[in-house]
């Protein structure tokens, strides 16, 4: 413990901030955790694959020329904005350390996902995940092969 001491004769101890370990609580058995409620990282890798095939889609109809620039300012631009996206997501933390944090893919998709407004069934989340992703791959797929066979 450190003491500190001022002219008026005023003593100030202070005193180490204890984590949980050192203050005596116990870590939550296994078998007595919640069931995990998080996005499975299957349905996030699923969904960065369908905006990946876009971006090479693009990359391979439309390299060469004048169009070379805007598809390395798209590509870099997508390649930040995602990558921090997946690396804040890999590093953030489980803020309710009752529940477990890892599940299987079957596991996700049987059973809810927590939402800002509630719960919702993990087939569900992953439609709502997947369907703008799997759309622009689509769509995209079809712009490019009027493009390039037109």
């Amino acid at each position: 413990m450190a003491t500190i001491e001022f002219s008026r004769q005023i003593r100030i101890e202070a005193r180490p901030i204890l984590g949980p370990a050192a203050r005596g609580s116990k870590p939550i058995p296994r078998r007595n955790l919640l069931p995990a409620t998080s996005v499975h990282p299957a349905a996030i890798g699923i969904a960065l694959a369908g905006y990946a095939w876009l971006i090479v889609l693009a990359w391979a109809a439309f390299a060469g020329g004048p169009s070379s620039l805007l598809l390395v300012i798209v590509t870099t631009i997508s390649v930040m904005f995602f990558g921090l996206l997946v690396g804040g997501g890999a590093y953030s933390r489980n803020m309710t350390p009752e529940r477990e944090t890892e599940r299987s893919f079957a596991e996700f998709l049987a059973s809810d996902v927590d939402i800002a407004t509630g719960r919702v069934s993990g087939k569900d989340a992953l439609v709502q995940i997947l369907a703008l992703p799997i759309a622009a791959a689509v769509g995209g797929t079809v712009i490019v092969l009027i493009a390039v066979f037109a």
